[in-house]
């Protein structure tokens, strides 16, 4: 369909039958008419006639406008034209809509938006403008507040038609959502620009609009209510807007006078309001009285957001209000205030307040950090900034005495922390819901707990001795109030809080509380009591062992805390108790002092109750706090899990069916998994398919769960290749997944190349023949977009691949060597990188020197061997000293092209210098009797890297440390798994560690005489530093194998020189100037 030609009203009756079909239930209606719409989009005219759409104009009747079918055509075209604006409006995106149809949509939007009666459509148009003055304001609609504004002015605040405040209230509601619009920008030009409008409009709305609106409130609400109403919901919908201007619409709202008399303004609102809505509440409710009551609760706790925002972004401007906000906010939820937001019994009817009320005591209290204080000779010659400041610090100091902060510990304590009968109610209807900890986060901004424990950590660390002094205070309190099975509610209850108080701030009362006495002598004893009200006691105490884990828990009293910890994790025990038995054994477990040995009696037993737990726990968040704990056990006691891991790996498959729809449970079964394939090491054949079939699952990237599973299910894959013996048909299957994961997202190529490495140790026969090139080729692709670090990794593989197998390897790295070569030529990396470009080149000089001749000449520069020769010399010192295999390397590949070549023959001097330097690190001495009955010995050489045996291996290894463990490990993996046999194994084939370089240095060097002739040779080696020759000839006679029994570094006698198991010559090893690997 072309929307230029034909009739407009054809086109539009077309146009809106297609999206009343997109309003349809049935969803394949739907999706025919989502189909068309899209098709539609690109076609020219199409949103200027979905704006047409959307609006409610004048021409039609009445009860057109509002029959059902309109009603959901104008709605649908807004949403459809809201969202189109983010794909096709923004400037010089790549389908941008043409600027006069641009045009024509802003002139529909702004000429017919104020005609729209039905809630709904008009909050979506509204929303629509916002998002489009976002954009375009000022540049290319800049008569867009004017003309809000002017329509604004039209209408009287004074009026009582229903249709002139309904028609006000739509245009504030278009406003509100375009200042919204604005103040999200965050470009400095556009911060300023927001803020020149605000300085245009901020006195008219808040003067002519808000305070006329809510004096009229305030008039009728006992006369009138139906006008009161009106008033009230316009007056919420700019005080919206004033909340924006104020906060972002003045850079410092202390320098206007406008700014400073509204806040002034908002305490004594809220006063009245609270006031109000307390005779509301008291009197009778009518529908009309009801809704006027929630309007003006939204209407309260507006104006408490905006003078708390003010607080965190102003907080020079709001340090004029700080006296008046403390008197306030301390008044309403401490003092006589709180019966305005309290029931008789107790009860609060406006927790949201007191929410906010609360932040802005708290937020005061911590800006107290941020005054200054009065000089002595008065405020006088003080700017204005300091000035307020400096009242601030005054007013605080002056309201936060002993007394008062003492009294709002007390109120904190015996009022706030106990336990409400709404909060039992819950806890006895939801056992498991009620136990979530949400206390983290923003969840003191929301929840009224977290925010009163908010407060009541800040006071500790603004006035720690008061506090500390009044906390222990009430524990003297608690320690002398013996309760017994019979007690009322009332005492646990206070208990309870007491516990909680102490538990909040564990940490202040380091060396001041000496818990272990406290625990022994009454905590546990209180925990043995079985009465119903003693469960909120027992989960309470439960609770405040784990806080005082990490602060001063004696280790000879964690015995107890274990034994605690079973007797709450029984059957029997109800939820939230049972929750916090297993979130104090994370704690206890997870501490620095854990001790394996002495947890181990309580190990069978406490994993049985966790399991059980498991088991019986039906929410998502339950399950995963304790299989959180138990994969905790399974790591720390790894080496008493097996009795119980068989049980809970049968458990896990049924685990994972039940989660289909929970994917963050299905996230902590699979790093459970990881855990348990690392501790078993040996993984039962049973389990084998389960684990595959969670690998492909969560690493499938046609599945939607791959979003959230797929890092856990690559580190479990991970494991398994890990502890895994032989390359089954179902683990190289799984390989499918690998190439496509790094192609999407470089964000998991770390542990996908730690992957297909240990793949390849595995079995690099199985693997490289199947996925070997299609690996290379992405490398090739891939070398000039990755950073270095995942260049290093991939020629770690090669290398690999290279000592694995040194032709099959060579064979699929030879399309990526030409990269390779040509960046030693450039040498403009760095000297890591260089030196693993340099550990190829070498790799493949040792193993055939016609590929590395063959790639040396496809690359663009006429003298390349000579530059790669230059670069490698230059490059050898800048190997670092822990890497002395990697130099040992280098000079065997030097060595293998000894020859008549000019350009080598010209280097040789550099050559030898480098040589003779990797020998006096490589080589170690040892002493034999230099003759039978001699009291002398003579010192011998032997080269340290040449290992015969894994014993050999492990002493290498610990004097190669960190340096040189990469060549024994990969990151991941612990020294117990198979995969570090491999890399074992792999160590023991690698020429570097079975040649000797002196003996392959000497073969090679009569094999270049031989060349050259007696007299060229020697004129050659004249032109050697005699001391570097004089120093290699020494090395070359005076090595011998390596003994058996080495009395390393001693002046002793030795037992002679023998050639340990599998020590091998260089005449047997090398020939033909090559080495192959393996």
């Amino acid at each position: 369909m072309a929307l230029a030609t034909g009739a407009a009203a054809t086109v539009e009756q077309l146009v809106a039958e297609t999206l009343q079909a997109a309003t349809n239930p049935s969803h394949e209606i739907v999706q025919k008419a989502e189909a068309q719409l899209r098709e539609w989009e690109q076609q020219p005219g199409f949103f200027p006639t979905i704006a047409r759409l959307s609006m409610r104009r004048q021409s039609r009747s009445a009860v057109d406008a509002a029959s059902d079918a309109e009603v959901k055509v104008r709605w649908m075209a807004a949403v459809y034209l809201k969202n189109g604006v983010e794909r096709y409006w923004r400037p010089n995106s790549r389908q941008e809509l043409p600027a006069e149809q641009k045009q024509q949509i802003r002139d529909v939007l702004i000429q017919h938006y104020d005609a729209e009666e039905v809630p709904q459509v008009a909050l979506q148009v509204a929303v629509l403008l916002g998002r489009l003055a976002r954009t375009d304001y000022p540049r290319f609609w800049p008569d867009l507040l004017p003309t809000l504004i002017k329509q604004l002015q039209a209408c009287r605040t004074e009026a009582e038609s229903g249709a002139e405040c309904a028609l006000q209230q739509r245009i504030l509601l278009v406003l509100h959502y375009v200042l919204k619009a604005l103040a999200s920008r965050r470009l400095m030009a556009e911060q300023r620009a927001f803020e020149e409008v605000g300085s245009q409009i901020f006195s008219y709305l808040a003067w002519d609009i808000w305070a006329p609106l809510t004096a009229r409130f305030l008039q009728f609400v006992r006369k009138e209510e139906s006008v009161a109403l009106s008033a009230l919901q316009r007056c919420y919908v700019v005080m919206r807007s004033l909340r924006k201007l104020v906060v972002y619409g003045c850079a410092k709202p202390y320098k206007s006078t406008d700014h400073m008399n509204f806040v002034e303004q908002l305490f004594q609102r809220l006063r009245q309001c609270l006031e109000l809505r307390y005779e509301l509440r008291m009197g009778s409710m009518t529908p009309v009285t009801s809704s006027i009551l929630t309007e003006l609760e939204r209407f309260i706790l507006k104006m408490m957001k905006t003078l708390n925002e003010l607080m965190e972004r102003h907080s020079i401007s709001f340090a004029r209000f700080v006296p008046v906000a403390l008197e306030f906010s301390f008044h309403y939820v401490f003092h006589e205030g709180t019966a305005l937001i309290f029931d008789a019994g107790d009860r609060m009817n406006f927790s949201t307040f007191a929410i906010q009320a609360l932040n802005m005591l708290k937020g005061i209290m911590l800006s107290g950090n941020d005054t200054i204080s009065a000089p002595a000779d008065g405020l006088s010659g003080m700017s204005l900034e300091d000035e307020l400041l400096a009242g601030a610090a005054q007013s605080h100091a002056k309201f936060f005495t002993a007394e008062r902060v003492t009294y709002i510990c007390e109120k904190i304590v015996t009022h706030y922390f106990l336990l409400t009968q709404q909060e039992l109610e819950e806890w006895q209807q939801d056992p498991e819901g009620y136990d979530q900890d949400d206390g983290g986060g923003d969840a003191w901004k929301y929840a009224l707990r977290p925010s009163v424990e908010t407060l009541y950590f800040t006071c500790f660390t603004q006035h720690s001795q008061v506090m500390i002094q009044e906390v222990l205070r009430f524990v003297r309190r608690a320690q002398q109030l013996q309760l017994s099975a019979d007690s009322d509610l009332k005492a646990i209850l206070l208990k309870d809080a007491i516990y909680n108080a102490v538990g909040q701030a564990a940490f202040h009362f380091f060396n001041k509380l000496d818990f272990g006495a406290w625990l022994t002598s009454q905590l546990l004893a209180e925990l043995r009591v079985e009465a119903p009200n003693f469960r909120i006691l027992r989960r309470r105490i439960i609770w405040l062992v784990g806080h005082w884990v990490g602060v001063q828990l004696p280790r000879e009293l964690r015995p107890l805390a274990y034994e605690a910890c079973l007797h709450l994790l029984r059957r029997q025990e109800d939820m939230p108790t049972r929750l916090a038995a297993a979130r104090t054994l994370n704690l206890l477990i997870d501490d620095f002092e854990f001790m394996p040995e002495a947890f181990h009696p309580y190990f069978p037993s406490l994993f049985e109750a966790l399991f059980m737990l498991l088991h019986q726990a039906e929410e998502c968040d339950t399950k995963i706090v304790v299989l959180g704990t138990m994969t905790l056990l399974v790591e720390k006691m790894s080496e008493y899990i097996e009795p119980q891991a068989l049980q809970f790996i049968a458990y896990l498959p049924m685990l994972w069916r039940e989660s289909e729809e929970y994917d963050l449970l299905r996230c902590a079964i699979i790093g459970t998994l990881e855990q348990l394939v690392r501790t078993i090491r040996d993984v039962p054949e049973p389990m084998k398919p389960f684990l595959y079939s969670v690998i492909k699952l969560s690493t499938d990237l046609q599945q939607h769960s791959h979003v959230y599973l797929i890092e856990d299910g690559i580190m479990l894959w991970l494991a398994v290749i890990g502890n895994s013996t032989a390359l089954t048909p179902e683990l190289l299957a799984l390989c499918d997944h690998l190439l496509p994961i790094i192609e999407m997202s470089s964000e998991n190529l770390r542990t996908v190349l730690q992957l297909i490495h240990a793949y390849i140790l595995l079995d690099a026969q199985a693997y490289l023949s199947r996925y070997g090139e299609s690996f290379v080729a992405y490398c090739v692709r891939s070398f000039e977009d990755i950073r270095v670090e995942g260049i290093i990794a991939m020629l770690r593989i090669f290398e690999t691949c290279l000592k694995t197998d040194a032709a099959m390897g060579l064979r699929l790295v030879q399309p990526a060597l030409p990269f390779v070569f040509q960046q030693v030529c450039l040498k403009q990396e760095y000297p890591m990188t260089m030196g693993w470009y340099l550990t190829i080149v070498a790799r493949t000089l040792l193993i055939d020197q016609t590929v590395f001749m063959s790639v040396v000449q496809e690359l663009p520069q006429a003298d390349a061997l000579a530059r790669i020769l230059d670069v490698w010399i230059e490059m050898f010192p800048m190997v670092p000293d822990t890497h002395a295999e990697k130099r040992k390397l280098f000079c065997l590949a030097f060595a293998s092209i000894f020859g008549s070549n000019e350009l080598l023959l010209a280097r040789l001097p550099h050559i030898l210098q480098l040589v003779d330097e990797t020998l006096g690190e490589v080589m170690d001495k040892q002493y034999a009797v230099a003759e039978e009955g001699a009291a002398k010995t003579t010192p011998r050489f032997y080269d340290s890297l040449v290992i015969h045996d894994e014993h050999e291996l492990d002493d290498l290894q610990q004097q190669l440390g960190s340096g040189g463990g990469e060549d024994f490990h990969s990151k991941g993996y612990s020294a117990k798994t198979y995969h570090d046999d491999r890399h074992r194994q792999l160590v023991l084939k690698d020429p570097v560690y079975k040649i000797p370089l002196t003996e392959y240095l000497k073969w090679q060097l009569q094999s270049l005489q031989v060349q050259l002739g007696a007299q060229r040779y020697e004129q050659l080696m004249r032109s050697v530093v005699p001391e570097v020759l004089e120093r290699i000839t020494m090395y070359i006679e005076q090595t011998v194998p390596k003994a058996c029994v080495v009395c390393a570094g001693s002046s002793g006698t030795g037992n002679g020189f023998e050639y340990g198991s599998g020590a091998t010559s260089a005449d047997d090893t090398l020939a033909g100037g090559s080495v192959e690997s393996g």
